[in-house]
């Protein structure tokens, strides 16, 4: 905060604008009335005429309760959205003023303070700024300080209004919207199939022309027949599937990347997945852990349970916990009975590294669909490509090609022994997570 800015947090009386120059003014003149007239009575005179005179504007100002603000915001809004918050006003006195404002917003929110403008006597306005929060969790707005004057501006009042109001930031939605707002463009629109289900299987959802990889039963030799081109049926595939989401939150997830952290883009591609597989009628439970158990939602598959999912888990935060992967696969297995899809948002490099938590996998696996999605690391792959000039580079380069093979060999070797795991940039996580998704069902995999 600004040296102006941090004056205004407290009550009083301050000089106006115009009382140091009226002063100034009034000494000057009163100086040369001094050097002609020779006496200082004029100068002691000039003083007190001149402080009687902005006393009397200080009466004039209006008091504190005829000045009354509100703050009106919406209580919940979404990281890195613009969003408007309005006060209004009202001066109840029977003197203009000229007021300026500052709203005590915590430092996570973006700020162009003071507001001012023009109040008219007995009128009332609404001011409206424009802010944005950088950072998810719940926060407190406290007080609105005011600072006006009167039409002389010879002296300024400060005032404090308390208007307590909770505001919750959520993760920014723009994945899940993206996926919502596109029509569900199910894999079968482009023929690929895995597994040879019933002819007519689902629900009808169009006919269409045959691709290459479309089932054959399914062609319609009616409408084939009519049209003089190959068409076939295509059949949505059956919901009420049991999706599980596990988000890791412990110290991996505190990377920071380019904007934000792991978690947030974690965050932000569960619930696109978590939107996609509501609206489709499927179930949807979510894990939050690290080395406990965070927060856990139930199963649900109405759209309305998205919201009980992000009330949930808007406040997370990573933490400096080692994420203890064994204990929050067990956990989900417990509360976990019939078959599901599980997805797990994590780094892979430590879920490497624990022996444990890979043989629980493993055994899951037997009963549910796994897939572990983690983030690329841009650096290793830069490194890994780039054209050394130097002896430091070339050994650099060579220890980020050794990594990289040595996490793509231990990534094969656990596929070939059935635990999926995909690496994403963080910017297509989401989009992994969901086409990812989007295959299991068609395919009839869980």
């Amino acid at each position: 905060m600004s040296w102006p800015q941090s004056l205004f947090r407290a009550k009083g009386f301050l000089p106006g604008p115009l009382f140091g120059f009226g002063l100034i003014l009034v000494n000057l003149v009163a100086l040369g009335s001094v050097l002609w007239l020779k006496t200082w009575v004029i100068m002691l005179a000039a003083n007190v005429t001149w402080i009687l005179l902005s006393l009397l504007d200080l009466a004039f100002l209006p008091a504190r309760h005829n000045i009354q603000c509100k703050r009106t915001v919406s209580e919940e809004q979404e990281r890195d959205q613009p969003f408007a918050i309005t006060v209004s006003l009202a001066n109840k006195g029977k003197i203009p003023i000229r007021l300026a404002l500052i709203d005590e917003l915590p430092d996570v929110f973006d700020r162009s303070f003071p507001l001012q403008g023009d109040l008219s006597a007995g009128a009332a306005a609404d001011w409206s700024y424009t802010t944005r929060a950088t950072r998810r969790g719940a926060y407190q707005l406290n007080a609105l300080y005011l600072r006006y004057h009167s039409r002389w501006r010879l002296w300024e009042k400060q005032m404090i209004v308390f208007c307590p109001q909770r505001l919750k930031v959520v993760p920014n939605l723009d994945q899940a919207k993206g996926q919502l707002a596109q029509a569900q463009k199910v894999l079968s629109d482009y023929g690929e199939f895995a597994k040879r289900s019933a002819v007519g299987s689902g629900e009808f959802a169009q006919i269409r022309n045959y691709i290459f990889g479309d089932d054959p039963r399914k062609i319609n030799w009616h409408q084939t027949a009519k049209t003089t081109e190959l068409m076939t049926n295509v059949y949505l595939p059956e919901h009420g599937k049991q999706i599980s989401i596990l988000i890791d939150c412990g110290r991996v997830m505190g990377v920071e990347l380019s904007q934000v952290n792991r978690l947030e883009k974690a965050l932000e591609a569960a619930l696109a997945v978590a939107a996609l597989a509501l609206r489709s009628g499927d179930y949807v439970s979510v894990t939050v852990f690290s080395n406990t158990i965070r927060a856990y939602v139930p199963p649900g598959n109405r759209f309305a349970h998205l919201r009980t999912i992000i009330n949930a888990v808007y406040a997370v935060q990573s933490d400096a916990a080692e994420s203890n992967y064994a204990q929050a696969l067990h956990y989900l297995e417990s509360v976990q009975k019939r078959q599901s899809l599980i997805l797990l948002f994590s780094d892979i490099d430590p879920f490497l590294l624990d022996e444990t938590s890979l043989q629980y996998a493993l055994h899951m696996r037997r009963k549910h669909l796994f897939l572990l999605l983690g983030f690329q690391d841009p650096a290793l792959r830069q490194w890994s490509e780039t054209n050394p000039v130097d002896v430091r580079e070339a050994m650099i380069k060579t220890v980020a090609q050794k990594a990289l093979f040595t996490r793509r060999a231990r990534i094969k070797y656990w596929l070939r022994r059935g635990v999926n795991m995909l690496e994403a940039e963080h910017e297509h996580l989401a989009g992994a997570a969901v086409d990812y998704y989007i295959q299991a069902i068609n395919r009839g995999r869980i």
